[in-house]
């Protein structure tokens, strides 16, 4: 039997292999992996980082979380305890929103997240959220690159940004093909 994180992967790559079901649609940049998983009864998370790159050495990382039984949670509740931790973290943090509103009928909300000095790394960190809450669980996608990205890779990053959306397959009419 696949991991829920998995089928969420399969059913973004190849819907057809979806189950019935709430679905973060996604397509992961090319030549990007798995590098890591982590499934409780509370949360599955999956973290992609590109080939040649590891979960302890990489500069662009895309993780996807799954907060389950948690459709209380609304994207700017979500996007304000983030920002918070964000500020407590790395001082100097800053925060640009990119959207609000409904995607897909469902709330969401987007926004970047810049810490001039990671904790981590001492070096500089970007990363892009989206926070999608949807009617079972509560959705994350965020891609943190160590560098600042140019007007290319801002185009990119929009683009995948956009095309990531959630679906759920029983309610009816729904897209839950990718664009």
């Amino acid at each position: 039997m696949l991991r829920p994180v998995v089928a969420v992967l399969l059913a973004a790559l190849l819907p057809a292999l979806a189950h019935a079901e709430e679905q973060m649609l996604l397509k992961p940049p090319k030549g990007f992996k798995v590098v890591a998983e982590a499934k409780t009864d509370k949360e599955a998370t999956t973290a992609m980082v590109p080939d040649g790159q590891s979960i302890a050495n990489w500069t662009d990382r895309l993780t996807t979380q799954t907060l389950f039984k948690q459709a209380d949670l609304t994207p700017a509740a979500y996007r304000e305890r983030v920002e918070k931790a964000a500020a407590a973290e790395c001082p100097g943090a800053s925060f640009e929103k990119i959207k609000d509103g409904t995607e897909n009928l469902y709330p969401m909300a987007s926004w970047i997240e810049k810490c001039p000095k990671a904790k981590d790394g001492g070096k500089p960190e970007v990363t892009w959220w989206k926070a999608v809450q949807g009617r079972d669980s509560f959705h994350v996608v965020r891609r943190t690159l160590r560098l600042e990205p140019d007007a290319k890779l801002v185009k990119t990053l929009t683009s995948f940004f956009d095309a990531t959306r959630l679906c759920d397959t029983r309610v009816p009419g729904q897209r839950c093909k990718l664009k």
